[in-house]
């Protein structure tokens, strides 16, 4: 570990320093998150959150990197930090034009994943004067950071703790002076940083651990684990595509989510020790072999991403998955390419394909976070797009969307609402009734049935499904038909609905009832009685099934259950 981070004493200036720093990390985190006092304060919308993500970051930073304060590194490390902090601020949360808009989620996501993979880069090139760190070093900087960040925050939050604890007990025996001292947001909030920053800065210096060889040892039980899964989910996908079984919708996210654990484990496995790790015997086979079976996974969340822009349009959500899924997939083909040349000794490449994965990831998120991919821009576009193509329902969360989306989103909006078309639908919630289409409209006729009668559809007779029936451009389809379905010598009316992506379609049962109104005269009323759903093993069975009830093509066939009712 020719580069690994030297274990030196610190100073007490460099405790000094860290106190300062935590005690004004405390108190402006107090006034960013008080609504009362950042009220107050009055700060523009567009820098709202300024000072508490620079508080949250550019504190943490030196304490991650603090080996000395006679370091001009370290001092152009966080200035370069704070300007980093400055920059994304203003990128997703510049356009606010009032303090509900303001939203620093996004911002301090990025800035978490930013420092997170830059740190380690840092740390060493400070310690140890090396630009270029070997990737054994670097990968238990990552775990180690990670371990500490985790310890520092559960101490910073044990500190916290006691001092409530203890305005707690001061406030029981009367001494409401202390206990009022102590019950304070402003003191928890400071108890909390220095317990955060000083333990973090101590850990660092006092204890040299290998957190990486003992998450090797747990990743080498957990990774044959996740391979079977993979393996016998992949089998299962042949066999559903081949047999024409339904597959469930495929979720990218979850996909997403598996090649992350899959990456995080092999890097744990054959990453994180002096010598390449090796399973025994057929098991070592059984891993390789599972980690070219991931570019499917690579592949499916890709598709999966791309058929819902196919479908709808590009959001901002979609984007940043796409990325993603682009990343992963990149570094999934670049292992199997190492496993199929080298086999056993592919984890020699392992190093130069993270290291360069990882600075690649680095300039991604800054490429994202600048003019150079402008996520905005390209969602309004792609909406308007979709909007044209009539893929996108005009209603209230459209509107939402766009107003999210920042100036261009504006605009984009002003364009809509400049349209008589769009104007009334764009105040529309989705979930109002819409009543421009009838069911009468668009309820198709089963061949050879008698014409549905009027007293049916004089009661505006409707059902939950129908709503998808009545969109554009849908695929979607209401079917009713005549049928004595309960055997009294009268035809009841039977309204289904289908559906593209399922491999049942729902039918409801309207039987006539006859009244005598309060004048004494007898009309027809329908009242639905029963629902039932039709089920088939695959979509092209269920395809062929509603093409022959559209022909008439049905049986009726008695059903063994019986109706529920009250006794009375």
């Amino acid at each position: 570990m020719k580069n690994a981070i030297q274990q030196t004493s610190f100073s007490r200036y460099v405790y000094l320093f860290i106190i300062v720093m935590a005690i004004l990390q405390g108190g402006v985190l107090y006034a960013a998150t008080d609504y009362t006092l950042r009220n107050y304060i009055g700060l523009p919308a567009p820098v709202v959150y300024l000072p508490m993500l620079l508080a949250i970051f550019v504190p943490s930073v030196s304490s991650y990197l603090v080996t000395s304060l006679k370091s001009a590194l370290f001092y152009l490390c966080l200035v370069c930090a704070a300007l980093l902090i400055v920059w994304i601020n203003f990128w997703y949360g510049g356009e606010a034009k009032s303090e509900s808009e303001a939203n620093p989620f996004t911002a301090i996501v990025m800035l978490t994943l930013l420092f997170f993979f830059l740190l380690p880069w840092l740390q060493l090139r400070l310690s140890t004067g090396v630009g270029n760190p070997d990737y054994l070093s670097l990968i238990n900087s990552y775990i180690r950071n990670a371990v500490l960040g985790v310890l520092a925050c559960v101490i910073g939050g044990i500190v916290a703790g006691i001092i409530k604890l203890a305005g707690f007990l001061f406030g029981i025996v009367n001494l409401t002076y202390l206990s009022e001292i102590f019950d304070n947001a402003l003191i928890y909030w400071v108890g909390f940083c220095l317990g955060f920053n000083i333990s973090l800065v101590f850990m660092r210096s006092a204890f040299d651990f290998q957190a990486g060889k003992i998450a090797g040892y747990v990743a080498r039980v957990l990774l044959p684990a996740l391979n079977i899964i993979a393996v016998i989910f992949i089998a299962g996908l042949i066999f559903s595509a081949g047999t024409g079984a339904r597959i469930g919708g495929l979720d990218s996210f979850t996909m997403l989510w598996f090649l992350i654990l899959n990456i995080i484990l092999l890097n744990l496995v054959y990453g994180a020790g002096a010598e390449p790790f090796r399973f025994r015997g057929w098991l070592n086979y059984f891993v390789l072999f599972s980690i070219v079976l991931l570019n499917i996974f690579s592949v499916l969340s890709l598709y999966g991403i791309l058929t819902r822009v196919n479908q709808y349009s590009w959001s901002m959500s979609r984007l940043y998955a796409f990325t993603l899924a682009l990343f992963l997939a990149a570094i999934i083909l670049a292992y199997s390419i190492a496993v199929v040349c080298r086999r056993s000794n592919w984890a020699g490449l392992l190093g130069t394909i993270n290291k360069t994965g990882i600075l690649v990831l680095i300039a991604g998120i800054l490429v994202i976070s600048s003019p150079l991919a402008d996520f905005n821009r390209i969602s309004v576009n792609s909406l308007m797009t979709a909007i044209g193509d009539g893929k996108i329902k005009i209603d209230s969360d459209l509107k939402y969307r766009l107003e999210s989306l920042g100036h261009r989103g504006e605009a984009a909006l002003a364009t809509l609402k400049a349209s008589p078309q769009y104007s009334t639908e764009l105040e529309r919630s989705p979930y109002e009734q819409r009543e421009t289409i009838t069911l009468k409209e668009i309820l198709l006729i089963a061949k050879n049935s008698p014409a549905l009668p009027d007293s049916w559809w004089a009661g505006n007779p409707d059902f939950s499904e129908s709503w998808y029936c009545k969109e554009k451009n849908t695929e979607s389809e209401c079917l009713g038909f005549m049928a004595d379905v309960n055997k009294d010598g009268e035809d009841d009316v039977v309204a289904c609905y289908y559906e593209p992506l399922r491999t049942s379609f729902s039918c409801y049962v309207w039987q006539r009832i006859t009244v005598v109104t309060e004048e004494g005269t007898e009309m027809d009323e329908w009242r639905q009685v029963d629902s039932q759903e039709s089920e088939s093993m695959s979509s092209e069975l269920r395809q062929t099934n509603w093409n022959k009830l559209k022909e008439g093509r049905f049986l009726l066939k008695t059903k063994e259950w019986q109706q529920i009712d009250v006794q009375e």
